[in-house]
């Protein structure tokens, strides 16, 4: 084999193992987070079934609250990160969403991000280093939607 299609092999070789070094990160930075929500996951679970205030329901949903599910489940507007290992949710309430995730920074070090967002505005992010005061915000939030 001559030197230059060595040299050819050697890059492809490289770039494939750099390729192949980036998808592992990735999916551990999936996997930790993933593993961090996991908490926000098993609260979110024991409330599904709870009853949302109607007038919750009538602030979302004015046109329609009548004939939508009464149960917490309904607040569930979609999962944040990846669809197999999801990192967050987003939660509809009053006036736009609320949206809990764990998010990871350059560094490696994950973040508990709590945002609210609404509609046509700016929105107002909460940044944690503790899972505890992240989940108290979503305990906070739950306790204004729910008949509890």
């Amino acid at each position: 084999m001559s030197d230059t299609l060595r040299q050819i092999k050697a890059r492809r070789d490289a770039a494939l193992a750099t390729k192949q070094t980036a998808a592992e990160r990735r999916a551990e930075a999936i996997r930790r987070r993933a593993e961090a929500a996991a908490p926000l996951f098993a609260a979110l679970k024991d409330v599904e079934g709870e009853l949302v205030k109607v007038s919750v329901l009538r602030q979302i949903w004015p046109e329609d609250f009548h004939t939508r599910d009464d149960h917490a489940r309904v607040l569930v507007e979609s999962l944040c990160g990846d669809p197999r290992q999801p990192s967050g949710v987003r939660l509809h309430v009053p006036g736009g969403y609320k949206r809990f995730e764990v998010e990871m920074l350059d560094d490696g070090t994950l973040t508990y991000v709590s945002a609210r967002e609404t509609v046509g505005g700016r929105p107002h992010v909460a940044t944690y280093n503790h899972r505890e005061q992240w989940l108290d915000g979503f305990y906070r939030t739950m306790a204004a939607l729910l008949e509890i």
